[in-house]
């Protein structure tokens, strides 16, 4: 899971970058590497309609309204149950190659539709507050498809849930910010690997406390150790915290991460001046009282107010006082001091580096950055733990005895550990090298495959083509010998009209030049036939160019079933199969890509043939192959079915046959690429779904459905 809180406050410095901006359409003609925040221009109305994702709704009369506020800072927002945002805008040219996504931090339940098309739902949208359920943190940016001049809409339907107005530390009503999706993953991975700060920091001080929990049982009259031990777990559970926040996806649990991380953090400022001042013998009962009124204070206040203020005054306070102890302690020259001063002196550096980042405007990096932080609170922590494990070497014999064995049984040990790291070195070069010459080994076998798999893919498709061919040649062959026939039967008919005028007789030669007239209209009629058939073949070959056309679905399936049934009767002229055709009248027309639906339809008819072919040579007479193709209406979609009662498909493989290279044909007769590429040109090309059901010995069904885009 994303860890997204610091991606969040990383993303509230973003710049937009608006060529102009009017109460109808915001244009932005470039991204940059951060993204750009959609704050402005939103249109808000506290009522609810599916028509206000209609991108021709008519919004001029809406209310604008600041989306990245909070909502207790939005009053209008409070007597809406379920409302909705429109913002229309633009992108540049400069951005058409981009691929673009949509980044959402949200405090409410919401349904994002793009251009009148749901894209995106967060959580549960309901007019009843208790029942909202307002997922918007650490989401995956949504992909989107934008193009460029062309004015978009974006509706959102939002719902507020119960008491979220009463926060005050609950993020931002709804931020909506759009990247270039590379970048974004690219800025996702630097935000990880920052993120891993935290999870170091956590580390490093659940180490600490139990290093001086250990200290504290070996001796119980130094409470330093104690006391810095509660400081070092009161930091683990505050860092632990801020871990959890990058899986929280419910708003309403985030308040119960957020401000307690807060609380523990500033508490643990406590016990350092507890423990500091025991160190140093300092009187601690009247700085104690102070610091312990202040953090109520604090607390109290960072429940019921944006907690950001009041925690970094309470804290500054503390640390303040942490460094006065240490400072006066340098002063007395108290032993230790140096490196407890050490530590806060360097835990200001950092803060320095860490704030001249957006003060100075100096450039850092995401993970440079998140380090500083981290270092800012390890310093200290490490200057303390440091004089308290000098005190504890200084003050035991023992643990001075035990430390000189130990450095010399690690002496040897380093020894026989570079020993064996130079036999381990070896071995890695090795491995290395047998990696290496294994990877081009996998390289070329992978190069090979890819070589096949196009072959495959390429036979497939001449295959198909083939069977087309064979299908339309049968089509023009018909009206062709009609033209023949009849241009033969017309030099006879001339013939024996000049016969028939060189004997002077009228009436016969108007009767043959009567004939002579209908052959010719025969020839015209058969000819036109002929042309019709390739101009169809033409737009088909046209369809199939990279670009969608508008066709007659009836009439396609009609004319592939034709030419699927001559194709298949040119490889077995003793082929034959009874077709039965059920089409519905007047289907709306569909934008699809034409030749690759056609081709669908020659490797699905063809299946069926199959089936049925194998059928009859294994049945008695009685059997009469039969290819039924029908087309409907259903929903949303114009649904294709073709149905067979051939051979069928066994129980055991129905789960492969839409597997890529899977066939059940004879070595040589078929690559199993027909249906999975079937599946793909309908399902990922268009959008579709494809259904096969199969009784083996009974027969089979594919159902291709076709998306209708506004059936209503």
């Amino acid at each position: 899971m994303i860890r997204r809180l610091p991606l969040f406050f990383f993303l509230l410095q973003l710049s937009l970058k608006v060529l102009s901006q009017n109460p109808a359409v915001v244009t932005y003609t470039e991204i940059p590497q951060e993204g750009i925040s959609l704050v402005q221009g939103w249109r808000f109305n506290p009522n609810d309609s599916i028509q206000f994702a209609n991108p021709n709704f008519d919004d001029s009369a809406w209310k604008q309204i600041a989306t990245e506020k909070m909502l207790h800072e939005l009053p209008e927002l409070k007597p809406v149950r379920i409302g909705w945002l429109r913002l229309h805008l633009k992108i540049g040219s400069a951005l058409k190659d981009k691929g673009l996504a949509l980044d959402v931090w949200q405090n409410c339940a919401s349904e994002i539709y793009l251009d009148g098309k749901l894209i995106r739902r967060y959580g549960v949208i309901s007019s009843v507050p208790e029942r909202v359920v307002p997922i918007g943190m650490g989401q995956l940016a949504q992909p989107v498809v934008l193009v460029p001049g062309k004015e978009h809409v974006l509706a959102v339907r939002f719902a507020i849930w119960e008491n979220g107005f009463h926060l005050r530390n609950n993020g931002y009503f709804f931020w909506l910010t759009l990247t270039d999706f590379l970048s974004y993953q690219q800025l996702m991975k630097e935000v990880n690997l920052s993120n891993e700060t935290f999870t170091v920091l956590l580390a490093v001080f659940f180490l600490i406390s139990m290093l001086h929990l250990s200290f504290y049982r070996y001796d119980p009259t130094q409470r330093a150790n104690l006391y810095f031990a509660v400081y070092a777990i009161l930091s683990t559970v505050a860092f632990l915290i801020v871990n959890l926040q990058g899986h929280i996806e419910d708003a309403r649990m985030y308040p119960l991460v957020y401000t307690p991380a807060f609380m523990i953090a500033l508490m643990s400022g406590i016990w350092t001046a507890r423990a500091l001042c025991f160190l140093f013998e300092y009187s601690s009962r009247e700085l104690m009282i102070l610091m312990w009124a202040l953090y109520i204070l604090s607390s109290a206040m960072m429940i019921f107010y944006p907690l950001r203020i009041p925690f970094f005054i309470a804290y500054g306070v503390f640390q303040l006082i942490n460094i006065w102890i240490a400072v006066r302690a340098l002063r007395t020259r108290k032993r230790g001091a140096a490196i407890i001063a050490t530590g806060f002196f360097a835990s200001i550096f950092f803060v320095v580096i860490s704030e001249s980042h957006s003060l100075l405007g100096i450039e850092m990096s995401l993970l440079i950055s998140q380090a500083t932080v981290g270092l800012t609170y390890l310093a200290p922590a490490l200057g303390i733990s440091l004089y308290l494990a000098r005190e504890f070497a200084l003050d035991s014999n023992l643990l001075r005895q035990k430390l000189l064995q130990v450095e010399k049984l690690s002496a040897e040990n380093l020894l026989h550990a570079h020993e064996k790291q130079q036999l381990l070195a070896e071995q890695n070069d090795k491995l290395e090298a047998q990696v290496i010459q294994r990877t081009q080994q996998l390289q070329a076998s992978l190069d090979d495959l890819r070589s096949a798999q196009q072959q495959l893919i390429h036979s497939e498709k001449m295959a198909s083509l083939g069977e087309l061919t064979a299908g339309i040649a049968h089509e023009i062959k018909n009206p062709l010998n009609f033209v023949n026939n009849f241009s033969e039967l017309g030099v006879e008919l001339i013939d024996e009209l000049s016969q028939e005028l060189n004997d002077g007789s009228i009436e016969e030669a108007r009767l043959i030049a009567s004939d002579l007239k209908h052959n010719l209209d025969k020839i015209n009629l058969h000819g036109k036939r002929a042309d019709n058939i390739v101009k169809s073949m033409l737009e088909h070959s046209r369809a199939g160019s990279g670009e969608k056309s508008v066709v007659d679905i009836n009439k396609l399936v009609e004319e592939y079933l034709r030419l699927a049934y001559h194709g298949h009767h040119a490889k077995n002229k003793e082929f034959q199969c009874k077709l039965v055709t059920r089409l519905t009248a007047e289907l709306p027309p569909l934008e699809v890509f034409a030749q690759d639906i056609g081709r669908v339809m020659l490797n699905l008819i063809g299946n069926a043939f199959d089936a049925v072919e194998q059928r009859a040579r294994q049945s008695d007479d009685g059997y009469t192959p039969t290819v039924e193709l029908s087309t409907e209406i259903q929903d949303d979609f114009i649904k294709i079915s073709i149905k067979d009662n051939g051979s069928g498909i066994a129980d055991a493989i129905k789960a492969k046959v839409m597997q890529p290279f899977f066939t059940t044909k004879p070595t040589g007769q078929g690559t199993g690429l027909g249906l999975s590429l079937s599946y793909d040109i309908i399902v990922k090309g268009h959008g579709g779904l494809l259904n096969l059901d199969s009784v083996q010995f009974e027969g089979t069904i594919v159902d291709v459905y076709l998306r209708v885009p506004n059936l209503d």
